[in-house]
């Protein structure tokens, strides 16, 4: 059982660290990505990385060519930003809305020091450790709204919409270290608010408002999210 234990931390130390060296825009969409080049610069054996790989293709975060090695950063497109920040906003407005009412108070509490972990990190300017309280934040608010299918869907879409911000967000893409047209770790806190209010509506509204603040501050050639707002 410990092995194990070992075994799944590495493949998640493995994970962090590849999606913190995409962060750092060390690899950009269409790169391939091998296990063995990999192994050698994270300093892990291939294992951890072979199987962190796998995960992150599995949440389309990454794409598995037939007939060709290693793994590759997708190649992003309009449509399918548009497509994938529709459905969260869709989805994720509604799980703020369930956890206004059944989220438990230790996870609210939690979400709070999410939340103010997330503005330390931005004015450091941490990008790779921001990027993983983001991912926590939003998959916290999924797990917590009573509805198992609601995580299992939004941790794939918000994958998938991750390449785009680690590409195309200004704050992943500058050298500055402060997007001063937004602040999403604000919009966050409006949502922490909302739901310590157990106010179904204003979490509602204010989870849809980030994620349509998140899709038109994307730095990418895109169409009105219409249907979200």
């Amino acid at each position: 059982m410990e092995k194990d234990n070992v075994n799944v931390n590495a493949t998640e130390k493995a994970g962090r660290e590849i999606v913190r060296l995409i962060a750092s825009h060390r690899f950009k969409p269409g790169d391939r990505l091998l296990e063995t080049s990999l192994a050698k610069i994270l300093g892990l054996s291939r294992t951890p990385v072979r199987e962190a790989l796998g995960r992150l293709a599995s949440t389309g975060f990454l794409a598995k060519t037939e007939g060709s090695r290693g793994y590759q950063i997708p190649f992003l497109t309009p449509k399918d930003i548009e497509n994938v920040f529709f459905m969260r906003g869709v989805l994720e407005s509604k799980a703020a809305m369930l956890c206004a009412t059944v989220m438990p108070e230790s996870a609210l509490q939690e979400l709070r020091r999410i939340n103010e972990r997330e503005e330390e990190t931005f004015r450091a300017n941490e990008k790779g450790e921001y990027a993983e309280l983001n991912e926590a934040f939003h998959m916290l608010i999924a797990g917590s709204c009573g509805n198992p299918y609601m995580e299992l869907y939004l941790r794939q879409l918000y994958w998938r919409s991750n390449l785009y911000v680690l590409f195309f967000m200004s704050f992943y893409c500058l050298e500055s270290n402060f997007d001063t047209e937004r602040l999403s770790y604000l919009e966050h806190r409006r949502v922490v608010d909302a739901l310590a209010a157990r106010d179904p509506k204003a979490a509602e509204a204010a989870m849809k408002e980030h994620i349509t603040s998140s899709y038109n501050h994307l730095l990418y050639p895109k169409n009105a999210l219409e249907g979200v707002e």
